[in-house]
């Protein structure tokens, strides 16, 4: 009969210590918004920037081989009629190799867009990344996922720590670096 009472004291202490437990350690989720982070740290409006003002002159040959391409075709159109074969012949020639040219340019400047938003993001990225992992220790979260607003019916401003993780980055990564170096 005593072992009844025992037993029942034991699994009352046991569940005691498993809520005391639970209380411990609630549990602390965070979400971050990486790509507005990315788009608002101060570093990375500055490399936005420098790839919008290596970008500018490559879009500019491109129009500027668009604008040839159009002005070959028209001349093509309005020599149909009273232009010899060989001329004709010519100007598609012409209008051919124009075309491979913006073809050749377009892709070889999408590549290097794309190699130099690669490096940029993956720099960033890290050093992101890195800022999250030692403030979501610091600050005991459970987990903290990324944020895509259009995937997300609710979070709580609250749980939404972007705005904090990007006054940290600017604090911890000032740019232009204190020295002027890049």
């Amino acid at each position: 009969m005593r072992a009844k009472p025992l037993f029942f004291s034991a699994l009352l202490l046991a569940l005691g210590a498993g809520r005391v437990l639970a209380q411990e350690a609630p549990t602390k989720i965070g979400f971050v918004d990486v790509q507005r982070a990315l788009l608002t740290i101060e570093e990375g409006k500055a490399k936005r920037k420098e790839l919008q003002d290596w970008a500018t002159p490559r879009q500019q040959e491109l129009q500027r081989l668009d604008q040839e391409i159009q002005a070959l075709q028209q001349e093509l159109a309005s020599k149909q009629q009273s232009a010899t074969l060989e001329q004709l012949s010519e100007l598609n020639r012409r209008l051919t190799a124009k075309k491979r040219e913006f073809e050749d340019k377009q892709r070889q400047y999408s590549r290097e867009l794309e190699e130099k938003q690669n490096e940029v993001l993956r720099a960033l990225g890290q050093k992101l990344e890195q800022l999250l992992k030692d403030y979501a220790t610091q600050q005991k979260f459970t987990a903290v996922f990324i944020l895509q607003p259009d995937q997300v019916a609710f979070v709580a401003n609250s749980a939404d720590i972007t705005d904090t993780l990007i006054k940290l980055y600017n604090e911890k990564y000032p740019y232009p670096p204190k020295g002027g170096n890049r």
